[in-house]
């Protein structure tokens, strides 16, 4: 909108009413303000769905596990070494990129406190040169210049030149303090920097042994719980009881997700069908639709993938589940609009919370064999409509 500031428009009424341009650009300003209140109006709205949305899910993750009777002690040392070991893991991953940048920012500095080196012994050896004909000048020196110049300009610039001497023996001294704070400052960094870093790489060998200790652990108790349910029976029957958990688990966040507003410039899901990225790279270990167990099919894709792979989405989308579930270990569900969803289960980490948004190919975990599972891998599935649809039609061929 261009207002016309050539001069002001006015028109008085009866009653003396009188429109200026200020009080036209006031109105203008009250009247943009009432076409932003509702989008205001709609961020608060969403938000507080959002809000609504974390706590459904964290209520839903306490109903599961109060409901779940038949969960065994094993089972739930299981989960709990898992999710301590990703948190170890996490811990150890933020170490390790936190011990990289102070050791690059030691490189760094240690060439900043040579060069300050070699600047302060040049200002050093400059400001004695100064002093020495400073010395030998002596202060009675301007005296004597105006005692025997007898030309008024000479004696002039004989005093300008001198001015210019003082000046310039005052700046190189105050360099050489700036150099000095300066090399003081460098000293101190460099000292916090290694202080840093020695409590880093402490903290990550305590965390490398406690994670070596919580593999173990899991390993024993995996074990056991394999030996608890080893004929066809036990494991079929257990099957479908963590299947049944995650229908219970979809519905609810379908019922919850229900009423959020994806943003206006999201892509739908469908757009992209057979055009998208797979969440990892691995190889294929087990296709939807194989028989897994008795009746029980893989409804997703398995794909083979090395301990802490980056996990990625494959379409932009709203974090709407981020915990751990029984048989899918550390899970992340995605809701991309219009009735599609996907999840990524077996993770070593989750990187998003629930109520994240997150763009196409954003790392959202760190891949691993949470859930039980023998080897790393990702367990990936589609949903449409709430029901489990092939991956291959909607994935790039590999």
């Amino acid at each position: 909108m261009i207002l016309n500031t050539a001069k002001p428009y006015s028109k008085s009424s009866g009653n003396g009413l009188c429109l200026t341009a200020l009080q036209t650009l006031k109105v203008y300003a009250f009247l943009f303000g009432l076409t932003l209140m509702p989008y205001a109006i709609a961020d608060d709205q969403q938000q507080s769905k959002l809000d609504i949305l974390q706590s459904n899910i964290s209520e839903l993750q306490k109903t599961l596990t109060a409901r779940n009777e038949q969960q065994t002690d094993l089972e739930t040392d299981l989960e709990r070494v898992e999710t301590e070991a990703s948190t170890l893991n996490t811990s150890i991953r933020e170490l390790s990129n936190n011990i990289k940048t102070v050791e690059k920012q030691l490189i760094g500095k240690q060439k900043e406190k040579a060069n300050l080196e070699v600047n302060i012994s040049g200002q050093n050896d400059a400001i004695i040169a100064q002093l020495r004909s400073a010395q030998k000048i002596g202060d009675q020196e301007p005296i004597k210049l105006l005692l025997n110049q007898e030309d008024p300009q000479k004696i002039a610039r004989m005093f300008k030149y001198y001015d210019y001497f003082l000046q310039a023996r005052s700046a190189k001294i105050e360099q050489y303090l700036i150099s000095v704070t300066a090399l003081n400052d460098i000293i101190q960094s460099i000292s916090s920097n290694k202080l840093e870093l020695i409590s880093a790489k402490d903290s990550l060998s305590k965390n490398q042994v406690n994670l070596k200790t919580n593999i173990t652990q899991r390993e024993n108790t995996l074990r056991k719980l394999q030996l608890a349910v080893a004929n066809d029976e036990q494991k079929l029957t257990d099957l479908k009881r963590q299947r049944r958990e995650l229908e219970t688990l979809l519905n609810e966040v379908e019922t919850a997700v229900a009423d959020l507003v994806l943003p206006t410039n999201s892509l739908p899901f469908t757009s992209r069908k057979g055009e998208l990225e797979w969440p990892t790279k691995g190889k294929l270990a087990q296709r939807y639709g194989a028989q897994r167990n008795g009746p029980v099919q893989w409804q997703g894709w398995l794909i083979k993938v090395s301990a802490g792979a980056a996990v990625k989405t494959v379409h932009q989308g709203r974090i709407v589940f981020s915990n751990y579930l029984r048989g899918f270990g550390l899970l992340l569900i995605i809701d991309h609009g219009d009735g599609y969803m996907t999840l990524y289960g077996h993770n070593q980490e989750l990187l998003k919370d629930t109520g994240d948004w997150v763009q196409t190919n954003e790392i959202i975990a760190r891949a691993g064999n949470t859930g039980g599972l023998s080897a790393p891998a990702l367990y990936f599935e589609i949903r449409s409509q709430g029901q489990p649809t092939s991956p291959k039609k909607w994935l790039q061929k590999s």
